[in-house]
């Protein structure tokens, strides 16, 4: 019998038949973050448990074919929609690469210099606060709990501290999606936004 988390259940079934694969598979994902990635056999379970509450409609067989239509094994990002094969029947949210070269860290500065580095599709997403090299602030959370398999709150509390010790840069700093970067990139040196004027 697959353990699940009743917790991953109860958001898909909040999010019914409109949860998107991606979304599906990244919150079985954090639940399960021992490993790199989740057992495509516990999304199954996952999918089956959330067909079986009597307040969403879920067809899982219809999703099960979802996921093997965004399944891929790209080494980078494709776009929102995709999910990746990171091998022993495992899915993700992420690239394997970013498993292999970030997996288990929890160094804010190094995830923003990688993200920016090589993976461009990813960091200029058209919902940044400003265009440019930036991650935005939930991706990158999102980035750090799967792949360095943190938990969120903790991945928050790096970033805190990390734009604390001056590692990174963040805009408007209290806009849910304000775009995280390297002091370099700005010009900034006092670890708040570069002045403009």
């Amino acid at each position: 019998m697959t353990d699940l988390e009743e917790r991953v259940v109860e958001d898909a079934v909040r999010d019914g038949e409109l949860i998107r694969v991606p979304e599906f598979v990244e919150l079985a994902e954090r639940a399960h973050a021992d490993e790199r990635g989740v057992e495509r056999e516990r999304v199954w379970a996952y999918a089956e448990a959330v067909s079986d509450r009597p307040e969403v409609e879920f067809d899982p067989g219809t999703f099960r074919e979802r996921v093997r239509e965004r399944a891929t094994d790209a080494d980078a990002w494709l776009d929102d929609e995709a999910v990746y094969a990171i091998g022993d029947r495992r899915l993700s949210r992420y690239p394997a690469r970013w498993h292999e070269d970030l997996g288990g860290s929890d160094d804010v500065a190094a995830y923003v210099a990688y993200l920016a580095e090589t993976d461009a599709a990813f960091v200029n997403d058209p919902s940044a606060v400003e265009a440019g090299p930036k991650v935005p602030q939930q991706r990158l959370i999102a980035v750090m709990a799967a792949v360095g398999t943190v938990d969120r709150d903790e991945a928050r509390a790096a970033l805190a501290d990390a734009r604390e010790a001056g590692e990174v840069v963040q805009d408007v700093d209290q806009h849910p999606n304000a775009g995280v970067y390297l002091p370099s990139e700005s010009g900034d040196v006092d670890g708040g936004p570069a002045n403009p004027n």
